[in-house]
């Protein structure tokens, strides 16, 4: 391996190491008291110094030996965290990035813009350099990077844990001449602690007793002490006092989301009742603030339980860490061609199995094509599951891009996530970033208002921007949710009429309103920022969207918020079908929609009302030879399909029920893209083509016919 291969592995590193950094940079801004992610931050620093001094990359490895030297004073507590801190530790980041990207020009000292920018930081921040850390100039004006002493080793440690403590003492305990402060104390030695006081049990004025312990702790430690340290700790109260240790790591496995929520725990700890959450989460305010309004559960009761929260998500970082430890690195490319590879032997499985059923009495034949497709289909699911990734990884990356730009617009805006465990094809992850962005960047713009309008509007002063996803069948949901503004429909009209979009007189429906901010070139906004205004970024998410045989759907009330909803496909490589036939046309339903199928037959039939009784419900169903207008007479014995879209069962009525098939998805041409009730193609084995229903909107377009 030459030296230019050796670099491009680091830069690989390197770009992974600046991804986690700006999502512990971000977390460390919510969260600065939590010396672990400080840790992190700095770990991150020391290794690309390390790495980048080791094949000569000397501007990186002397500009992150500087910030290196800030995040040290930090953690040695020399250093007051402050919000200048972490801007300048984010456009540091941004700054190796930068050099990152031409590595031929990053050997040298460092040029006079970079030892501007560290002087300028040191500055803000209040970073007076302990002589070790000292640069000179050079004669032509550079700067080199001073040399430091090296910190002793330090003996390794066994990995801690995180433990729920719950300290009740018994109410006799100052009379038994017990101090749990003392404990306390002797707790928060062990390790880094968080302590919440309870005072659930403190009785009226009138029938209080000073010398009653009606005070417990609630108690997270991170520690490498055992459990068996921990309740050394109490085994002199234990007899008088209710404790429970509990270690959050065997709270955890692979059901466990990713981010578990609030109303989860407080249901878990049986604080509230699932009528009550459901009540609540149907409001546009934030579940803490409203369960606390609305007295369901105390401040404390709250406290708790977003201190839980919070150590839970440290947990499952540590342990998503400990895991990728055991991964391998494999460029995308390499991927690609293996999907593609995959893709090709199911085809040719396909054509294997036909060729062989005209075969006949060959059972040698059959066997190996059988055991040809368990392999082939082992081997799909295998390649299948290498390239599904969580989106939680690009949610996390517009957290930077929501910070920056509401500090750019003057807005205090947050943004929440939800279903980041969930996976999707890295093909689909990868086109889904700049619809996103062009989404999230709209609704700061556009929806999002002022603080001073929205305590106006009786809102509170941070605006919120939820970003969620959930897989129903074959098919993902992306949601991204403000509660700005809303979409203002006579404003959307008027500019619609303006640019010739619609005539004068157009009769539009709420949908119809709501689908022109796609139109390229259109804005509402009157002057144009750096932000928005040439109405390009609507545009690029249609445009995506259609690439990737996605959908868009909008719900909006004004003055209340916004709600796009992007529906896009698992996968864009292949599923698993339902091939069906109507005449001689082939398609093929996709498996995860799939319920059941039953026979019909008409004359049995009372009357043709495209109802039937399935599992003693009424069933509507859908005839496909009219939806497509396939013209022939229908058979006497038809079959049914029955699929379940958005928790709805609906009937697809076909000719016949071919039977399962690997399907190899292809894209349609340009000619076909308006088509109702298809998203796309795939080849049969004896080389026909079939094309794959998209049943949501086959159900969408009858409806909008029948309505």
């Amino acid at each position: 391996m030459d030296k230019d291969q050796f670099i491009d592995t680091f830069k690989e590193e390197a770009l992974e190491l600046l991804g986690s950094l700006e999502s512990s940079l971000l977390e460390l801004e919510e969260q600065p008291e939590d010396k672990e992610l400080l840790s992190a931050v700095f770990r991150v620093m020391h290794t690309i110094k390390g790495s980048a001094a080791m094949f000569g990359l000397d501007k990186i490895s002397a500009f992150s030996h500087e910030v290196e030297s800030i995040l040290s004073a930090l953690r040695d507590g020399k250093l007051v965290f402050s919000r200048a801190l972490i801007d300048n530790t984010l456009q540091s980041r941004d700054l190796i990035l930068e050099m990152l990207g031409d590595t031929a020009s990053a050997t040298g000292s460092l040029p006079e813009k970079l030892v501007q920018f560290l002087a300028d930081f040191k500055q803000s921040v209040g970073f007076r350099p302990e002589g070790s850390v000292i640069q000179s100039k050079t004669p032509d004006g550079d700067v080199t990077a001073g040399t430091s002493v090296n910190a002793p080793p330090q003996k390794a440690k066994k990995a801690s844990e995180t433990w729920h403590i719950t300290f009740v003492p018994g109410r006799d305990s100052f009379r038994r001449g017990s101090n749990p402060l003392a404990l306390i104390n002797e707790i928060r030695n062990l390790g880094e602690t968080v302590c919440i006081p309870v005072f659930d049990r403190v009785s009226s004025l009138s029938g209080f007793d000073p010398e009653d312990c009606a005070t417990s702790w609630e108690i997270f430690l991170t520690t490498s002490a055992t459990e068996n340290d921990i309740r050394d700790l109490f085994i002199f109260v234990e007899d008088t006092s209710e404790i429970k240790i509990e270690c959050l790591a065997n709270l955890i496995d692979e059901h466990t989301p990713s981010n578990k929520k609030l109303g989860e725990i407080l249901l878990e700890k049986g604080k509230i009742k699932q009528e009550s959450l459901d009540r609540i989460l149907n409001s546009q305010k934030r579940i803490g603030e409203l369960l606390v309004e609305e007295k369901l559960v105390t401040p404390t009761d709250l406290k708790v339980a977003l201190e839980e929260q919070k150590q839970f998500q440290k947990v499952q970082k540590s342990k998503n860490a400990a895991n990728d430890m055991s991964t391998i690195r494999v460029k995308s490319e390499k991927l690609d061609q293996l999907m593609s590879l995959v893709g090709e032997l199911v085809t040719v499985h396909a054509r294997i199995l036909q060729t062989s059923k005209n075969v006949s009495n060959n059972d040698e034949l059959v066997s190996i094509v059988e055991q040809f497709g368990r392999l082939t289909d082992e081997l799909r699911s295998n390649t299948m599951s290498i390239r599904m990734v969580p989106i939680g990884t690009t949610f996390s990356s517009f957290k930077r891009l929501v910070r920056d730009l509401s500090a750019e617009l003057g807005k205090n805006v947050e943004l929440e996530t939800d279903g980041g465990e969930t996976e999707l094809d890295k093909t689909v992850i990868e086109k889904l970033n700049d619809p996103l962005i062009h989404i999230i960047r709209n609704s700061l713009d556009h929806g999002i208002e002022l603080p001073s309008v929205r305590e106006e509007r009786g809102k509170p002063k941070t605006g919120i921007i939820r970003l969620s996803a959930t897989q129903t069948g074959a098919s993902v949901y992306i949601t991204i949710e403000d509660d700005g503004n809303g979409l203002d429909r006579a404003a959307i009209v008027r500019k619609a009429m303006s640019k010739g979009l619609i005539p004068p007189d157009a009769q539009l429906s709420e949908q119809e309103i709501f689908s022109l901010i796609f139109a390229p070139g259109f804005s509402t906004k009157e002057q144009v920022s750096a932000v928005s205004g040439r109405g390009v970024g609507m545009d690029v998410v249609n445009r995506q969207m259609e690439l990737i045989n996605g959908s868009i759907a909008i719900e909006s009330t004004e003055k209340q918020g916004t709600r796009i909803t992007l529906k896009i496909p698992l996968t864009l490589a292949i599923i698993d079908g339902l091939l069906v036939r109507i005449s001689n046309e082939f398609f093929v339903i996709p498996l995860s929609v799939v319920v059941g199928c039953l026979e019909y037959i008409l004359e049995k039939q009372k009357n043709d009302n495209n109802i039937v009784i399935f599992h003693d419900h009424q069933l509507p169903f859908i005839n496909m030879r009219t939806f497509f207008g396939i013209p022939g007479e229908r058979l006497p014995i038809e079959q049914i399909v029955v699929v379940n879209i958005k928790n709805q069962q609906v009937g697809i009525l076909v000719d016949q029920v071919v039977g399962g098939n690997q399907t190899v998805i292809k894209p349609l041409g340009k000619l076909y893209k308006q088509a109702d009730g298809v998203s796309s193609g795939t080849i049969l084995g004896d080389g026909s083509v079939a094309l794959i229903l998209d049943v949501e909107q086959i159900l969408d377009a009858t409806e909008k016919e029948e309505g």
